[in-house]
């Protein structure tokens, strides 16, 4: 202590301030750095909560990101399948109305054959009957002149038969 003295240190001050140091210090830890510290925890907490959220953001938005890619690519097949169905559809209905278009026409053809067959044979008749008619006049004519009535009478009959066929 001696030694203390004579380097003028005053051993009951030296104490007081060892004393006061180590109460500035409990005081210090207790109002100060305890909340400073419990601040930065809640600080690296709330940061770490922060990247955490973020990460799980990024995570959540690859997932969404790689669902809507797998949804983009299912409507495209769905609209690829529907495009050809649409065209097979459309085929068959060019097919069925190509058909229809041949089966009128050909009962439009087959109609008119008929049609023309049916008019000419009525023209043959007519055409029969007005030549039956000239030479039964014409015969008619000539026969007054050789034959009798009776006569002249049943080959008119006999020659209209024959050229009309019954």
């Amino acid at each position: 202590m001696e030694l203390l003295t004579k380097l003028g240190i005053d051993w009951k001050l030296l104490v007081a301030q060892i004393v006061n140091f180590f109460i500035l210090l409990v005081i210090l830890y207790k109002f100060v750095y305890k909340p400073v510290l419990d601040m930065l925890e809640k600080r690296s907490k709330t940061i770490e909560k922060g990247i955490a959220d973020a990460r799980a953001g990024e995570e959540r938005l690859a997932q969404i990101e790689k669902m809507r890619d797998s949804k983009m690519a299912e409507t495209h097949k769905e609209i690829g399948r529907l495009l050809d169905s649409a065209k097979n559809d459309a085929e068959m209905m060019k097919k069925e109305i190509i058909e229809t278009a041949n089966k009128q026409s050909e009962e439009m053809l087959v109609r008119t054959r008929t049609q023309m067959k049916e008019e000419k044979e009525k023209m043959l008749v007519d055409v029969k009957r007005e030549v039956a008619g000239f030479i039964v006049l014409a015969v008619s004519k000539v026969l007054q002149r050789e034959f009798n009535s009776a006569d002249q009478k049943r080959l008119a009959e006999q020659i209209s038969q024959d050229l009309l066929g019954k």
